[in-house]
């Protein structure tokens, strides 16, 4: 399946503002079952650009715009292929046999097994472990995919009430939140039991008109985990939709929690006080015609430049 993602970010400054300096990470990661076709970035007004790896693989744009504005527009395009994901059965480990290379396995894996800025080992998260432990004669792929199916059934989806700032503790006091929050909740849980477990960032493509049950309202950054599995490798799971991901589930960026991979941060200097940023995202499946007509486009393009 091919997907068209056009994720546009807009500034407004309530007096100019000058040497605006932006860091992105919204292209997409090419993986085994993931590839990026195109990608295009631009804004407006024109900025100085700068494209480099972050030390978890993915893709950072640095974005520089210096002469005074009242407004910055930044425009992400991409097409992306996805294959479905191996739907292949896990290796049978048990934790009682898993345990044994705990040590090794965290000292190659400390990122992702220690606690991180939004995943803290609080005292709240411990005594919610110890309600759901796994048990030693239980396997490893049967505990995640029982944790993933846990939290989201004791916990509701509702926006409002935790930020994009809030760590696991908040949707453990609150008692419900967002994909954001059932992510860092799992991936507290699964590290505790000496699973490594990583943020995933992204976007959920909307099913086909014909097969939707419901109509798409605004669509949204996604993020779910991935789990590093015994003998199987980092392994996507969605805990807002409780199961393995699919290939609607399009990768963007990987890291510890959200703090490694926001879609963009940034600094600027101005007179003023406010500033307000809108996001737009739009996600749809593409066509072979799709993808001709655009490459033929790109192409008369540049000839007219030349």
């Amino acid at each position: 399946m091919r997907f068209r993602t056009l994720h546009t970010t807009r500034f407004s400054y309530d007096l100019p503002a000058y040497e605006s300096h932006n860091q992105i990470r919204l292209k997409p990661l090419n993986s085994d079952c993931q590839r990026v076709l195109q990608f295009r970035l631009k804004s407006d007004p024109p900025a100085s650009v700068l494209e480099y790896p972050d030390s978890f693989g993915n893709t950072v744009h640095s974005i520089s715009v210096h002469p005074p504005h009242n407004e910055l527009a930044i425009v992400v395009e991409s097409l992306v292929e996805r294959l479905p994901e191996p739907q292949a059965q896990f290796p049978r480990v048990r934790f009682s046999e898993y345990l044994t290379d705990d040590e090794a396995r965290s000292r190659e894996q400390y990122e992702f097994l220690h606690a991180s800025q939004y995943v803290p080992f609080s005292e709240r998260l411990k005594k919610f472990f110890w309600s759901m432990r796994p048990d030693p004669r239980e396997e490893v792929a049967q505990f995640v995919r029982r944790t993933v199916g846990y939290i989201r059934d004791q916990f509701h989806y509702e926006k409002g009430v935790t930020t994009a700032y809030s760590n696991l503790d908040d949707i453990l006091t609150k008692g419900c939140g967002v994909c954001q929050d059932f992510a860092h909740l799992t991936i507290g849980i699964l590290r505790l039991a000496g699973v490594p477990a990583r943020y995933v960032s992204g976007y959920l493509a909307p099913e086909p008109v014909q097969t939707r049950k419901e109509p798409v309202s605004e669509q949204a950054s996604h993020a779910w985990v991935e789990a590093l599995l015994p003998n199987a490798g980092w392994v996507g799971f969605d805990p807002t939709h409780r199961g393995r991901v699919t290939e609607r589930h399009i990768r963007v960026a990987v890291g510890r929690d959200y703090a490694d991979v926001p879609p963009m941060r940034g600094v600027y200097r101005s007179a003023g006080k406010r500033q307000s940023m809108t996001v737009e995202l739009h996600i749809n499946e593409s066509t072979e015609t799709d993808i001709l007509l655009s490459e033929q486009i790109q192409q008369q393009s540049q000839q007219q430049q030349q």
